[in-house]
């Protein structure tokens, strides 16, 4: 199985590139992908952890294109996010009509069939991402009005934030690198602060001058928007964990890696409390 990378991971657009580039990529090869007796299972699993990384490569240009979108109020940004939101639809289908495919014919147990359980929630996490991200874009194409240039700063900060944890969650989910999934783990905790802290700020705006209350409500929710991304991010960290234990790739079960064992820091996987 080759190293797959997308150009959206890299800053690039398009879904035809992301498919092509999946299939030439090079370096380390992910534990869960090889050695079965069965070569055609090694195939498969490594034909759905491509499609997984393309899905993630276009989820994460969803976000960069909607932060951009808001903080630069681009109708153009916004229109290509929604223009788009059909083909994140499209991969969550298709990649969960091949994994039932493959559980029908293969039928996986143990550590291979809890790894494609694992790419399922990862999956449905990328597409919450993503839909977060087509709200981001209605905003602007809605009836809204343009943010300030401080809620603009904000956003643009909370939303680089979250493409940076995004962005660290699919190169572990690459090479399945309990490392780095610790780390978005605990970058959520700073996304986390830091959407706080802007909450506050836009409130405090708000009632200096109450005329801007309705932009400050719809920034408000912008915000939401971006630290939920955060979360999907984190929960994509939590699932590699998963398959990387299944696979003997976890690291000791201590910090960030240990909450698996219990409940999810008091959030489901859309990222409310």
């Amino acid at each position: 199985m080759q190293r797959a990378r997308t150009p959206a991971m890299d800053g690039g657009q398009g879904k035809g590139e992301a498919a092509r580039d999946g299939q030439r990529g090079g370096g380390k090869t992910s534990p869960m992908l090889e050695g079965h007796i069965s070569k055609a299972f090694d195939g498969e699993l490594a034909t759905l952890h491509v499609r997984l990384l393309e899905m993630g490569g276009l989820v994460l240009d969803q976000v960069r294109q909607a932060t951009r979108a808001y903080t630069d109020w681009s109708e153009a940004a916004a229109l290509l996010v929604i223009e788009r939101e059909r083909d994140v639809n499209a991969y969550n289908k298709s990649i969960d009509s091949e994994q039932l495919s493959l559980i029908a014919r293969r039928a996986p147990v143990a550590g291979d069939l809890r790894a494609i359980l694992s790419m399922a929630k990862c999956i449905a996490d990328l597409e919450r991402a993503g839909d977060e991200a087509t709200k981001i874009a209605r905003a602007v194409l809605g009836a809204g009005s343009h943010p300030g240039p401080a809620t603009a700063r904000d956003a643009r900060h909370l939303g680089e934030t979250a493409v940076a944890s995004m962005r660290l969650a699919l190169e572990a989910l690459d090479t399945i690198d309990i490392e780095r999934c610790n780390e978005v783990i605990a970058r959520d905790k700073d996304l986390d602060a830091e959407y706080a802290a802007g909450l506050r700020r836009l409130l405090t705006r708000a009632m200096e001058d109450p005329r801007h209350f309705d932009v400050a409500l719809e920034a408000a929710f912008v915000l939401k928007s971006l630290e939920r991304i955060g979360d999907h991010a984190r929960n994509l960290a939590r699932h590699i964990i998963s398959m990387g234990r299944d696979t003997g790739a976890a690291a000791p079960q201590t910090g960030a890696a240990a909450s698996l064992n219990g409940p999810i820091s008091g959030r489901d996987s859309t990222g409310t409390r």
